[in-house]
């Protein structure tokens, strides 16, 4: 009988330690939930990583999705033993195996052509199982076991990532979500935002149709194009937008005359610049066919000239070789996008230099301009000393000059290396877009913008080198600004937006100045700088490119100081040098405001010639006729237009 009641107590302690071990969640289910907690909070850091590092290389995105599944079951199983609970993570884990198993078909597939519907079906997924796991957080919230309550924060976490991801493919594929967001945000990020997308937008009306040729499957040769006509040529072999083809337009002219303008058209770095259109996607979103980019008009100097106009549709500045998971939800679209921008500008590069061939369609140029707008113009900086060895011997150096419309690359505080690890981004040094002369800067990651520059002006003595700025530029102010808020984005977070370093008015003026006085020694180097904010100047109508001095848009030249026009300082003659412009009143004191000008670069007093009544009317009545208004800058027209008594006032 002894024998019995210790063996029944025995049992009874042996069942009392077994509930008390289940309670506890037992020995090898106390580190599950742990582990899994902490798998889950790395995913989902990573989600935010993924969104917003300024530069990220694309393999983390299959790694994020595993580590949420992983951390996932090992959850799941630290609650097996509670059957409804086990039920509802079961589901939730389901939703969530299907959504990421989709998501890395787009990843693996890189040429699956990804529908819109896969993407909301996705979405839907993830938010069905982050209402799955909240439910399962608040009965867990109930619970008393130490297993529960361990697991607790890790569903959290889980609920939240899925919940994330979910509004992240809502947010790609839906604008009306994209304005939403946006005005929960503070109201200078939303200026800042707003002013990135401008740089995108072109002046163009209707984009006409014209015929086409297929380098693929013709030679495409000048000669054979209609005269007095533009041409579509489609490029083909490695050449590509990050939504579509790249095609490039050609006017055929005077075969020894030649415009070679680079379109802007934003950049991209990250998927959030992306998402945001802070670069351009398609090869048409930035033509345009006014300004002196008409050769049409009889009141443009560049007028019967033979134009390559080549669109920008890479957000690389024309040097990238990279591709990249962008996820854009609201299109039928692979979502692996091309940053090609190197390739694009070689294809081009290459049929030209294969025009002065016998029978090409191009003689040995009299007259040769490579401009560049916006993105454009960092690009022509890039490829300034290509274009120009590439084409060697068929221009006269003297009668060549590069127009450099509206980027100097400033960087808040000087911060260079920013700029670099774009660069590095977009692969620069191994796309190809690097001359030789440069290579041996890439390694030890020395290579900057500024080394572009000096080496075209050490190169080509000969050739004119001519930027044109506004002072306050508020679209390279946007650029730079964004710059630095994805390089301080804890410093945001933490200590607010006020932290963050950013450009001013002063600041920026500052800044150019001082790159540009870099390259003064240079004789065939000179600057326009203008006291505006605007975002570039040649694609505008001829209109308001004549009414540009440095001192702002002026109808007529009664202030002595104004200096020179923009429109015959960016046409020089063969052997002319134009000088240095900038609307200087202050002088001496150095207060960086619009009337001072800095003696780091050697100014000379500009005459603004009156144009005759005869000759602006024809002039403006011409640009009027052939041109569709602009419809970024409508108030430029306005201030163009304003009374005497309120340009004395300014």
């Amino acid at each position: 009988m002894a024998r019995q009641a210790a063996t029944g107590t025995n049992v009874q302690d042996l069942e009392e330690q077994q509930a008390l071990l289940e309670n506890q969640g037992g020995p090898g289910n106390s580190t599950r939930p742990i582990a899994g907690t902490l798998l889950v909070a790395g995913g989902l850091v990573s989600v935010f990583v993924v969104v917003f590092s300024a530069f990220l290389d694309n393999w983390l995105w299959p790694i994020l999705g595993l580590m949420l599944l992983i951390g996932h079951g090992l959850l799941l199983k630290a609650t097996a033993d509670k059957d409804g609970l086990s039920r509802l993570s079961s589901v939730a884990l389901a939703c969530e195996t299907l959504a990421y198993l989709a998501l890395v078909a787009t990843y693996f597939f890189r040429s699956f052509m990804v529908p819109h519907w896969w993407w909301v079906a996705n979405a839907f997924l993830l938010l069905l199982a982050a209402g799955v796991l909240t439910a399962l957080v608040c009965h867990l919230c109930c619970g008393s076991s130490s297993t529960e309550k361990a697991s607790t924060l890790g569903y959290f976490l889980l609920a939240f990532a899925d919940l994330l991801v979910a509004l992240l493919l809502i947010l790609a594929g839906s604008a009306a979500v994209q304005e939403w967001i946006r005005s929960l945000i503070p109201t200078e990020v939303q200026g800042l935002i707003a002013t990135l997308q401008t740089s995108t937008r072109s002046f163009r009306g209707p984009q006409p149709s014209f015929p086409t040729c297929d380098l693929t499957t013709s030679s495409c040769s000048l000669a054979d194009f209609e005269q007095k006509q533009w041409t579509v040529v489609r490029a083909g072999g490695s050449t590509s937008c990050l939504v579509g083809d790249f095609q490039f337009l050609v006017y055929k002219g005077d075969p020894g005359k030649v415009v070679l303008h680079l379109h802007g058209g934003g950049a991209c770095w990250n998927w959030v610049t992306f998402v945001l259109n802070a670069c351009t996607w398609d090869w048409t979103s930035t033509m345009n066919f006014g300004g002196i980019f008409d050769p049409s008009n009889r009141a443009n100097p560049f007028y019967g000239y033979t134009m390559i106009n080549v669109p920008y549709c890479s957000g690389d500045i024309f040097g990238g070789a990279k591709e990249n998971f962008w996820i854009l939800a609201n299109q039928t679209a692979s979502a692996w996008k091309k940053q090609s921008g190197y390739a694009n500008l070689d294809a081009v590069m290459t049929w030209t230099e294969a025009q002065f061939q016998k029978d090409g369609g191009l003689d040995q140029l009299t007259n040769f301009v490579v401009s560049g707008e916006s993105a454009g113009s960092l690009g022509l900086q890039v490829w300034g000393s290509t274009i120009l060895n590439r084409l060697k011997g068929q221009y006269d150096p003297k009668g060549t000059y590069l127009i450099l419309d509206s980027f100097v690359g400033a960087m808040v505080d000087n911060k260079d290396l920013l700029q670099r690890q774009v660069m590095d981004f977009w692969n620069f040094c191994d796309s190809g877009v690097v001359p030789p002369s440069l290579q041996s800067k890439c390694h030890p990651d020395t290579l900057f913008l500024r080394d572009f520059v000096n080496d075209t002006l050490t190169t080509f003595p000969d050739v004119r080198y001519l930027p044109v700025d506004s002072k306050f530029d508020e679209v390279q102010i946007a650029f730079a600004d964004m710059l630095m808020f994805l390089d301080n984005l804890w410093t945001l977070v933490t200590q607010g937006l006020d932290k963050v370093p950013l450009f001013n008015n002063t600041g920026f003026y500052s800044e150019i100045s001082e790159k540009l006085a870099r390259f003064v020694s240079f004789p065939q180097f000179s600057v326009y700088l203008v006291d505006s904010d605007q975002h570039t100047y040649t694609g505008y109508p001829l209109r308001d490119i004549l009414r540009v001095t440095p001192a702002g848009s002026q109808n007529d030249c009664s202030d002595p100081d104004v200096g020179e026009r923009l429109l015959p300082w960016l046409t020089p003659r063969e052997g002319q040098q134009p000088p240095f412009q900038c609307y200087d009143l202050l002088r001496d004191s150095p207060e960086w405001t619009a009337m001072y000008c800095s003696d780091f670069l050697p100014w000379v007093a500009g005459k603004c010639g009156k144009l005759s009544a005869e000759a602006e009317s024809e002039k403006v009545a011409k640009s009027e006729a052939d041109k569709p208004e602009k419809v970024d800058k409508p108030e430029e027209v306005d201030k163009a237009d304003k009374s005497e008594e309120d340009k004395a006032e300014k």
